[in-house]
């Protein structure tokens, strides 16, 4: 853009307050020609400090430019803006590629994506936000039409999060080792594509024959040991479930130390193939990820904050619903009870999620069918403390409703059910020995 256009945008953004007030989160110095930035930089900090563009004597005397106070109509504010919004947009994506080749001489991809990103969605905020007062018939008509919830396949998890998961939110599980976190999240998933929902399920561990066996076993009960002999048995009931209109599954493997800058270029790969982007997306799972910035190994804290938020951050650009896992640390194995504090790394997981699940299974509770999920945190609903017990089912790996089968309808030896009024998180561990859930020594 020219000297003479880029001053009469800024004669605009100084004859009406209003506009600059619009304007001024975008507007920098340097990206004006050399000789305007002094005044630009005078206006920014006047506007900060007295809520109001100066003069253009004033401007005149600090920076040494005259401009001319103009009388602005509403179609020149509406041109005004769209075009700041283009030229700042387009100076910062030149400075972000000028920048490029030093950052990629460091290495340091993920800054380079970062500052690209940045500049390509640079844009004024015309949103105003939501005015309660107005249209409240028109806002729960929508709410009823368009309801971000979904069940997660479990009725009294479902109840306890007032009716599921939702859309732009991150679902968290954690486990001890071998405890059942890949698990949990498959059945999640399967219970989406039961539905007729697409899901994404991208592994930062196991390969795609591994997790793709396991969807086997769930939609046909024929385990690893026997699917050999059973092949076209398994490909009948596969194609069954297609036809009775389940959703579409995909399965990704991706490198351990994947970003979410990695995680958005292959969402773009597959909404150009599927024409829309999926339902659910699962990644197995968090602490195999890397944060798009370069952060210190010894940072564990600030590498969790990181890469949740930027997890957390696809589900709501894609509006999606996104559920992930992470490890429990030493302390949790001997726990009576799993709070905040046992998860691995830090807490920073647990505060950008929106639910937060830790599983728990005993030997006695492995031997009776049982599994329990404790609610560690739930930020829009009241079941924060809860515990629920859910039935397992080796053979076919599916996590139901329901008691155990060996329990007798109550929990097994240290469980008491909320239903038995319990203390929240009353838990008695029984001795490990032969290995925690062997059946799911892999996840």
């Amino acid at each position: 853009m020219e000297s003479k256009k880029q001053k009469i945008l800024v004669e605009y953004l100084v004859s009406s307050p209003d506009t600059f007030a619009l304007c001024q989160s975008i507007v920098k110095a340097d990206f004006f020609d050399p000789e305007l930035r002094n005044a630009v930089t005078f206006i920014k900090g006047y506007y900060e400090k007295y809520n109001t563009t100066p003069s253009v004597d004033q401007i005149d005397a600090e920076a040494g430019i005259k401009f001319t106070k103009r009388e602005i109509t509403p179609d020149e504010i509406k041109y005004c803006t769209n075009e700041i919004e283009t030229f700042c947009r387009h100076r910062a994506m030149e400075k972000a590629i000028l920048s490029s080749p030093e950052m990629l001489a460091k290495g340091d991809y993920g800054a380079v994506e970062t500052s690209i990103r940045e500049a390509i969605l640079l844009s004024l905020n015309r949103d105003l936000g939501l005015s309660y007062f107005d249209d409240v018939d028109k806002r729960l008509t929508k709410m009823l039409n368009e309801n971000p919830t979904e069940p997660t396949g479990w009725s009294e998890v479902d109840e306890l999060l007032f009716g599921g998961i939702s859309r732009q939110e991150m679902f968290l599980v954690s486990a001890n080792s071998g405890g059942g976190k890949s698990i949990t999240l498959a059945n999640l998933a399967f219970n989406f594509v039961e539905r007729g929902r697409d899901v994404l399920y991208i592994s930062l561990e196991l390969s795609e024959p591994i997790v793709a066996q396991r969807f086997d076993t769930m939609f046909t009960g024929i385990g690893r040991r026997d699917w050999k002999g059973r092949t076209s048995e398994i490909i009948s009931k596969v194609a069954g479930e297609k036809e009775k209109g389940a959703g579409r599954l995909v399965i990704k493997q991706m490198a351990s130390g994947t970003t979410a800058a990695d995680i958005r270029a292959y969402l773009k790969e597959y909404y150009l193939h599927h024409k829309k982007y999926p339902d659910l997306l699962i990644l197995d799972y968090l602490d195999n990820m890397s944060p798009n910035e370069f952060v210190s190994a010894d940072n564990v804290w600030e590498k969790d904050k990181r890469c949740s938020e930027q997890f957390r951050q696809i589900l709501v650009d894609y509006n999606m619903f996104g559920a992930t896992a992470s490890q429990l640390n030493r302390e949790a194995v001997k726990a009576t009870h799993h709070d905040h504090s046992h998860i691995a790394g830090g807490i920073s997981k647990i505060n950008v999620s929106d639910v937060y699940i830790s599983i728990k299974m005993t030997e006695s509770m492995r031997a009776a069918g049982e599994i329990m999920f404790s609610l560690q945190k739930t930020r829009n609903s009241d079941g924060v403390g809860k515990n629920v017990f859910l039935k397992w089912d080796s053979r076919t790996l599916r996590i139901t409703d329901g008691p155990g089968t060996g329990s007798g309808g109550k929990p097994t030896l240290g469980f008491v059910s909320k239903k038995d009024k319990a203390p929240k998180n009353d838990i008695i561990d029984t001795p490990t020995g032969s290995g925690l859930l062997d059946l799911l020594s892999s996840t």
